[in-house]
This record gives structure tokens, sequence and C-alpha cells, in this order.
């Protein structure tokens, strides 16, 4: 998974300007949104292994 850094350099460096407190917030939003639900899905993952397994 891409680092949060990584992330707002990339964004930054497309949208060529630096970014608004407004937007980063949004972008961190958006990463802790993503890593959470990520996150979810591997313990969704395990959990069918397991199952499937049993």
């Amino acid at each position: 998974m891409e680092s949060f850094l990584h992330v707002l350099e990339d964004t930054t460096e497309k949208l060529g300007r630096q970014l608004q407190k407004k937007e980063i917030e949004f972008l961190q939003w958006v990463y802790d949104r993503h890593k959470e639900e990520q996150k979810q899905k591997g313990e969704y993952e395990q959990k069918d292994k397991y199952m499937s397994c049993s």
C-alpha cells in the first residue's frame, strides 16, 4: 500500500500546485478510509480461508 506521503506528493505533482489545507485533510480522510477497508477486506478473506478449510 502506498504511504500517505506518496499519495500527497503524487497528487501535488499531478495538479501542478500546492494543495490547500482542506484538500490535504480530504486526502487524509480518503487514505484512512481506504486503509480501514483494506484491513476489513483482509479479515474477511482470512475468515473465508478458515471456513473453507474446515
